[in-house]
């Protein structure tokens, strides 16, 4: 019989959902607002409430991603995919190959969507030189990094997090490697369905031969020409029509002797028989025709080419996850002031958007089309919050300090493979060496670190407490038994990694893992079996969400950059979640039952 605490849990555990899939509000802000409502309405106490900023699995993942940026500061992981291009040349096996490999493997130790954050403009560019499409490698290169993940405990926070909630309940966890074989067997799966099925299914979106071309800006770009009497002559940039009426992007001026400034500074003044290179739409530019006297000189498609030059870089960027820029407006960031830029067009789930920019709302994995002072590349390049698709030369890469940095890190797993000390005691400890040595300073841990996870932890983790508390983990477990029946535990195995993979589809995996992870552990007591297979499933399929392109944080950078279509992660990610959850509901049952 439900009681009114069972209500309200499962009233707001239902809104939490909501949330999560519409991402009305960010995952982190959904999650501390789950806690806010289990206090307010007395479900939990202010201590249970705040205990997931003092829980071990929070601390954990804090610190194993400290260690991960510690990896990526000193240079280790670009080092790595330059030595990558080394071995491909332009065989698309090859690539294929390499790359699924390389990621999988850096993925069982460090945080997987920085991996694919290092990756996309090495893939990028071993796809450009061998003249394939970039589509064919993104997909795989998203779905090794999650594969990867399963491999140890620290291969991703939703694994840390279901072994915490597992010690919690029967004070002892799992090993770092315990589950590395069923990881090992799903990855060798993937590989060869990669290497044969996969790479054919695959989509080939054929790139436009330029960036103007693919993004459709080139009918945007028109050169307009100052006139004699114009309203526009001896007036600052800032202060003209063009910009405060009509709020157009000029990205270069022309003038006598064919002397060009590249985007040229707001205090820039308009002078007469100036050539200007704007981006406005048909309806504004026939406006300013009317009333700024001037020319439509030409309304060609302008390639690349004519907007590169020594001065001027054009390339493309996409929102971190940790961007600042998120929810903000495009026309409320100030683009020319702070990066000496202008955004032509945005890319989001696979189509170009090149009209109106100022009134779109910034979205992680929107995909920027941006021309650029070409000294202004660098601050892009080191910004927090895009991940830039040019490589223009190669990062800092401090050999000195990469040894170190890898040999604290391997200290770490092997201390806490051969149980010397706790899991995170290790890996703080390993934090603690990597600011001694010089390896990583706390300042660019801070700018570079994932906050958005630490908070989406520690405020979903009091569901939790509140599924169990109030019996509705008892409940949920009781009406799926009910369901399939107590006598075949494969089928309650199976069933729940379905559950699972469809709920981390569609909304976030950690909390999918908090919410499931109690259920798991209700069925097996009321079973009278070993929790361990039930929970580990969870795990599993919480971290392998390959059906969508906003289940996994990994799957949501590749999306606009390999111009994929929903229905794109549908038929590849349905086809390998078929093969992940026979093989490993087939592993699990097979090793724990």
């Amino acid at each position: 019989m439900l009681t009114l605490s069972m209500m309200i849990v499962i009233g707001i555990t239902l809104l939490a959902v909501v949330l999560f899939v519409t991402e009305y509000f960010p995952v982190d802000v959904t999650a501390i607002l789950v806690m806010v409502l289990l206090m307010l309405t007395n479900i939990i106490t202010p201590e249970e409430g705040l205990s997931g900023f003092s829980n071990e699995a929070t601390i954990t993942v804090l610190a194993l991603l400290i260690l991960s940026i510690g990896l990526q500061s000193t240079g280790l992981v670009d080092y790595i995919g330059y030595k990558v291009e080394r071995y491909t040349g332009k065989s698309e096996w090859r690539i294929l190959f390499f790359t699924i490999l390389v990621v999988g493997v850096l993925s069982a130790f460090m945080n997987n969507t920085a991996i694919v954050a290092i990756f996309m403009p090495v893939v990028i560019k071993l796809a450009q030189h061998a003249k394939l499409s970039v589509s064919k490698f993104l997909m795989p290169l998203s779905f090794a990094a999650m594969i990867g993940g399963t491999s140890t405990i620290i291969g991703t926070s939703t694994n840390i997090l279901v072994s915490k909630l597992y010690e919690e309940q029967y004070g002892v966890t799992f090993g770092i490697f315990e589950f590395s074989f069923i990881g090992l067997v799903i990855f060798l799966i993937f590989v060869l369905f990669m290497l044969t099925i996969g790479r054919f299914i695959i989509p080939d979106r054929k790139q436009a031969d330029n960036l103007t071309g693919s993004y459709e800006v080139g009918k945007y770009l028109t050169v307009i020409q100052v006139l004699k009497n114009s309203p526009l002559m001896g007036k600052k940039l800032s202060h003209t029509e063009l910009v405060k009426d009509f709020d157009i992007d000029i990205i270069q001026i022309i003038r006598k002797n064919d002397v060009r400034k590249w985007l040229p500074n707001e205090i820039e003044k308009i002078r007469e028989w100036d050539e200007l290179v704007i981006k406005a739409n048909l309806e504004d530019l026939l406006e300013i025709q009317h009333r700024l006297n001037i020319r439509i000189k030409k309304r060609v498609n302008l390639d690349d080419q004519e907007l590169t030059s020594e001065d001027a870089v054009l390339f493309e960027a996409v929102i971190g996850q940790n961007s600042s820029l998120v929810g903000k407006k495009v026309g409320n960031v100030d683009f020319l002031a702070m990066f000496r830029a202008i955004p032509l067009a945005i890319r989001r789930s696979g189509e170009p958007l090149v009209d109106d920019l100022s009134d779109i709302e910034i979205q992680f994995g929107d995909v920027f089309l941006i021309e650029a002072r070409r000294h202004s590349l660098s601050s892009f390049i080191k910004s927090p919050d895009f991940i830039v698709m040019e490589k223009v030369k190669k990062r800092n890469i401090r050999k000195d300090k990469m040894l170190i940095s890898l040999l604290i890190v391997i200290g770490v797993v092997i201390a806490a493979a051969f149980e010397l000390m706790e899991i995170v005691v290790a890996a703080l400890t390993g934090c603690v060496l990597l600011f001694i040595t010089g390896c990583l300073s706390v300042r660019y841990a801070y700018q570079k670190m994932e906050w958005r996870v630490i908070f989406l932890l520690a405020g979903i983790l009091p569901l939790g407490i509140a599924v169990q508390k109030t019996g509705v983990s008892d409940l949920a477990a009781k009406q799926l038994i009910q369901l399939i029946g107590m006598d075949y535990p494969a089928l309650v195995i199976s069933t729940l990694f379905l559950l699972t993979t469809l709920l981390t589809s569609i909304m976030s995996n950690n909390a999918t893992a908090v919410l499931l992870t109690p259920i798991a552990i209700n069925i097996a007591m009321q079973m009278g079996i070993d929790p361990k297979p039930l929970v580990l499933t969870v795990m599993v399929a919480a971290s392998t969400s390959f059906l969508t392109p906003i289940g996994y944080q990994t799957n949501t950078l590749i999306y606009g950059v390999g111009q994929y279509t929903f229905a794109d992660f549908l038929k590849v990610g349905g086809i390998l979640t078929l093969l992940v959850w026979l093989v490993a509901t087939a592993l699990i049952c097979w090793i724990y039952l």
